[in-house]
């Protein structure tokens, strides 16, 4: 790897986790493995509460753009790491800076240290003032001033006991929990909004989520068809593994229809998907079932 970089990958709620923090940690990191198996030469490694990626240099922002995708992520972002020395930290600083201060004539600044190698020498505020007054020394005469409230640029510094990170920019991830830390479900899904909305929010919370789709083309044509198939195709994004199981509907339909009281149609159709959802819920070892339904809605 001629030229790396590193990825600070961050999460917020698997830290709460306790004594099972271990099994979510492992399961983002496997997760992120996943999602970035087809780029050549990444490295995932946990370090100190953070989970970080070695790749190359032009490999980056492929990386962060596909980790976006990924739930349990906090945020990214792309670093260096460095000997914790103020002029070389400040070197980099500046050659971040300079393009935005050439492109916008002024610029407020300012830098963030997080100290957790508590045997270096200098404290985070101190080490803030270092790096930051050197930036400025090299700056200043193009319109840099600093700004620690409203700063526009943000240079933050990770000091840790084996390496010393810097990196400016953070890229904000999906949050929420790893898929596959709380099992697996079965999503009725459909081409309208809501069945694919509540199946995200699932994945988000580490659900696995499978779909099924009642087909009717007899009625419907094969459009929705299509559309199911394209939107399942989007959500495996965000997860990967999960399935579209597709179960002809059109002769139970046709049965209600022909039947059944006008007023009972919809009532009938629901339930006949709902016997047929559970009983693939459980086949497949589903533990619930996703509708899209929310508490008063007209249907």
């Amino acid at each position: 790897m001629k030229e790396s970089r590193t990825l600070l990958i961050r999460y917020d709620e698997i830290g709460l986790k306790g004594k099972n923090r271990k099994y979510f940690e492992n399961r983002l990191a496997r997760n992120i493995r996943y999602a970035l198996k087809e780029i050549e030469g990444v490295r995932i490694e946990k370090v100190h509460g953070r989970i970080l990626g070695r790749v190359d240099r032009k490999d980056a922002d492929e990386c962060v753009q596909r980790l976006t995708f990924v739930p349990g992520i906090a945020s990214i972002s792309i670093g260096v790491s460095m000997e914790p020395d103020f002029d070389k930290m400040a070197e980099w600083g500046i050659g971040l800076i300079r393009p935005k201060l050439d492109n916008l004539g002024q610029l407020k600044f300012c830098v963030r240290t997080r100290r957790s190698n508590k045997l270096f020498p200098s404290t985070s505020t101190e080490i803030d003032f270092e790096v930051g007054s050197r930036i400025m020394g090299g700056l200043s005469y193009k319109g840099l001033s600093v700004d620690i409230k409203r700063a526009e640029f943000v240079l933050e510094i990770e000091i840790g006991p084996q390496e010393t990170l810097v990196f400016d920019n953070r890229v904000p991830g999906l949050r929420g929990l790893p898929v596959g830390s709380s099992g697996q479900v079965l999503s009725l899904l459909s081409g309208g909004i809501d069945s694919p909305v509540s199946t995200l929010k699932l994945i988000a919370r580490g659900c696995r989520v499978h779909s099924v789709f009642f087909d009717n083309r007899t009625f419907l044509g094969r459009g929705g068809y299509d559309k199911v198939v394209r939107l399942a195709h989007i959500l495996n994004r965000y997860q990967g593994g999960g399935k579209l199981y597709v179960i002809p509907f059109q002769d139970i339909q046709v049965a209600i229809r022909d039947y059944c009281s006008d007023a009972n149609r919809v009532v009938l159709y629901r339930r006949m998907m709902y016997r047929i959802a559970c009983a693939l819920a459980e086949s497949k070892n589903c533990q619930g079932l996703v509708t899209g339904e929310s508490l008063g809605q007209v249907a």
